[in-house]
């Protein structure tokens, strides 16, 4: 008999593991604050919550006394119609999961073997170099320029290199620098038979005629991710959603966990779809305060705020007042929780999600107050 542990996996044992954020209670009590007086933005997520329309929604199925009680639907039905409602494309096209992420991570495991290749054009989000090292990929970084925006050329001359074998991975907007990935670069790529696995986590700020799903039809090796995290405002209940040839979806649904996607995250998905119209109200005031923060940070001196597509700004800070972690804590201790990184590339830089349009004012005034 041992005393030992399991052993894990070796490649598994040397992981560093995924950095998320801190939740709001733990970081306000980090600093002696009231998180009721605290502006949560480090993460991304909707700063209005869940839609009032959704909650009733939620409060009325949980009130079902059978709610709950049977397993979801495996096929997702319901809300594949619904989702066909909002995207306009058939359900056969559309999958959905526990949050893009483990779409993402579904996609990895499907395409590729331990040893294959993802690319990736840093920085950007985290979870892609994480999800190949968990999955024994190797990963090739195309980095941006010193603006963040993709080097096309290194990334084309990487596609030819890698051959049909990886996968690019490329976010729209991306994150952390809120920027679009160029339409005739993606067409480029697809046309060259690459397969381009597309994040379009936060593609409703960007406006959805930015989206490349009108792509889908012309080049079968494209693959969108979506979530509802972000616009919808139910990042806890962890639902996203895979847009892409009908066989790949048929192949996605056969290899998914049957029961990925719950009862409750089902509910409030096919609801949010129902008000989608009222929470792009929403979305129109976090552009507009988006834009007003923007201007407002480029009035700050030792700030250098980079344009957004997204509900999120990347803040460039001068050594001269502070590298971006000192600056990062100043503002943590008056009650503005940002992200900051341990890229190199972001060691200057802070993120800072959007605002209520009535909290803006605080947060200028926060800022102000440390710098």
């Amino acid at each position: 008999m041992t005393s030992e542990p399991p052993r894990i996996r070796s490649h598994l044992a040397r992981l560093p593991g995924y950095a998320p954020v801190v939740p709001l209670a733990e970081r306000a009590a980090q600093s002696g604050l009231d998180p009721e007086d605290c502006l949560k933005l480090d993460a991304n997520e909707n700063p209005y919550g869940m839609h009032p329309k959704v909650r009733k929604t939620l409060s009325e199925a949980l009130a079902d006394p059978h709610f709950g009680s049977i397993y979801p639907d495996p096929n997702q039905t319901e809300l594949r119609a619904a989702l066909s409602r909002y995207t306009g494309l058939d359900p056969s096209m559309i999958v959905a999961g526990a949050g893009a992420d483990e779409l993402l991570d579904l996609t990895l495991r499907a395409l590729l073997q331990p040893g294959d290749s993802i690319i990736t054009c840093p920085p950007s989000f985290g979870m892609y170099p994480f999800l190949a090292d968990v999955n024994e990929l190797n990963l090739i970084e195309v980095p941006r320029d010193d603006r963040f925006a993709l080097n096309g050329d290194a990334l084309m001359a990487a596609v030819e290199e890698s051959g049909p074998a990886a996968i690019v991975v490329l976010t729209s907007p991306n994150n952390p620098s809120g920027d679009l990935v160029p339409r005739e670069l993606l067409c480029e790529m697809l046309g060259r038979g690459a397969t381009v696995m597309l994040d379009e986590a936060y593609i409703e700020f960007a406006g959805m005629e930015a989206s490349a799903q009108d792509l889908l039809g012309e080049f079968p090796r494209l693959v969108i991710m979506r979530t509802f995290s972000k616009w919808a405002g139910i990042a806890g209940l962890r639902l996203g959603y895979a847009l892409a040839h009908p066989d790949f979806v048929a192949n996605l649904i056969k290899i998914k966990q049957p029961y990925n996607v719950n009862q409750t995250a089902e509910v409030a998905g096919i609801a949010a779809v129902e008000c989608a119209d009222e929470i792009a109200t929403q979305i129109e005031s976090i552009r507009s305060t988006r834009d007003q923060l923007y201007r407002a940070l480029l009035d700050i001196e030792g700030l250098s705020p980079l344009p957004s597509h997204s509900n999120y700004i990347l803040v460039g800070v001068d050594p001269g007042i502070g590298a971006g972690l000192q600056v990062h804590d100043r503002l943590a201790a008056v009650g503005v929780f940002a992200r900051t990184y341990s890229d190199p590339l972001l060691t200057n830089h802070l993120r800072i999600s959007v605002p209520r349009d009535d909290q803006l004012d605080t947060l200028l005034e926060r800022i102000g107050s440390v710098l």
